[in-house]
């Protein structure tokens, strides 16, 4: 038998369980929390572009990155994502034309559809859709059987729907004259180039007065 009293070995237990430090992490304040919010904001808007790109190229859709700048006329026979500047005419009969979050055109547009995510300021004719994005800012006059909307999307101009065939075929022929780039010659204009003035001289005879 042992000496041991009656109750000691509750007390020693009750003690033991004493000593066993709690932890108070789940109850502490997170350390840091409002630039670890933006942080995460910031890198989703970046992962989301990437993955605009990346959806792009998955579809064998051609790409003007961010650090160019076009000027004049863009003639596309394919699907093309913008990310970059461009000013001037774009021309994707039949195809489709998307503008990235940091695209921006300051141009006339002619697509199937459009899509866009960034700024764009001049009109637009689409024989389909066009979708203006919560991130979108635009200035201009839209053309098209659809136009889309989203809450978020900042435009300021007029917008024109069709119904008819007929309809498309007038708005197509006065639009036209708004895809000529002012600074290139018209089509079928053959250019001269210009002679030099030593081009000029050489069919000269010379001679020295006395």
């Amino acid at each position: 038998m042992s000496n041991t009293k009656p109750g000691s070995e509750n007390k020693s237990f009750f003690a033991s369980k004493k000593e066993i430090p709690t932890s108070s992490t789940a109850n502490s304040p997170t350390v840091g929390s409002p630039s670890s919010s933006s942080s995460e904001s910031s890198s989703t808007g970046a992962q989301s572009q990437v993955n605009q790109v990346k959806e792009t190229i998955a579809k064998g859709n051609s790409v003007l990155g961010k650090n160019i700048k076009f000027r004049g006329e863009l003639i596309g026979t394919e699907d093309l994502h913008i990310e970059g500047v461009v000013e001037g005419v774009v021309i994707m009969k039949g195809h489709n034309l998307s503008i990235g979050e940091e695209g921006v055109l300051n141009a006339n547009v002619h697509a199937q559809n459009l899509t866009i995510h960034g700024k764009l300021t001049g009109d637009v004719l689409a024989d389909e859709l066009i979708q203006v994005k919560s991130t979108a800012i635009v200035k201009g006059n839209l053309t098209a059987p659809r136009i889309q909307l989203d809450d978020g999307g900042k435009f300021r101009g007029s917008m024109d729907m069709t119904d008819t065939d007929q309809e498309k075929k007038d708005r197509l022929n006065d639009f036209k004259q708004k895809l000529v780039h002012p600074h290139l010659p018209k089509k079928g204009d053959s250019v001269k180039p210009q002679e030099s003035n030593s081009n000029k001289d050489a069919g000269k005879s010379s001679f020295n007065k006395k």
